[in-house]
């Protein structure tokens, strides 16, 4: 019983160490890896009737390579477009984009007028307050996860308001 026991546990422990691998080697942490961190990170609230909606974030890079963003992903919205606000032949245009480069040690603001995400498709209604899963990924393979909070468009034109004239002291 005993030796039984032992080999169950062993069987365990085998397990849960193989599998901690495998889920880990889907990535790795050389220099070569670029250190990245999210901030401010928010998607608005759909207005009525509407079909679309914005995301805004900073992605930070603490590394010394640069790092691609590919994709983004949002818990309840079907798509998710990495979008630009762009000057073409004298009109401020927004498109899509395939990819934003965070530079190593910069960072790059996802806000009105540049880049952006755009969201699509709610499987559910966003609500201010809540928190969704964002998901981004990178042309190296690796996903960086965190929590988008759901704001209003009032709340973020306060809050605009707010930066503006606080940045005139």
């Amino acid at each position: 019983m005993t030796k039984l026991c032992l080999s169950f546990v062993s069987a365990l422990a085998f397990s849960f160490f193989s599998s901690s691998l495998a889920a880990h080697s889907g990535h790795n942490h050389s220099a070569n890896t670029a250190q990245l961190e999210v901030s401010n990170a928010q998607v608005r609230e759909f207005l009525p009737g509407g079909k679309a909606s914005a995301a805004y974030l900073t992605i930070s890079n603490h590394s010394g390579v640069n790092a691609t963003l590919t994709k983004a992903s949002i818990d309840g919205l079907a798509r998710v477009e990495i979008h630009e606000h762009a000057h073409v032949d004298g009109m401020m245009k927004m498109q899509k984009v395939e990819s934003v480069v965070v530079k190593a040690h910069e960072s790059v603001d996802f806000q009105p007028g540049g880049y952006h995400l755009m969201v699509f498709e709610p499987q559910e209604p966003l609500k201010a307050g809540q928190e969704r899963k964002l998901t981004l990924y990178f042309s190296d393979g690796n996903r960086l996860f965190t929590n988008i909070e759901v704001v209003t468009l009032e709340s973020q034109i306060n809050k605009a308001k707010s930066s503006a004239q606080h940045s005139h002291h």
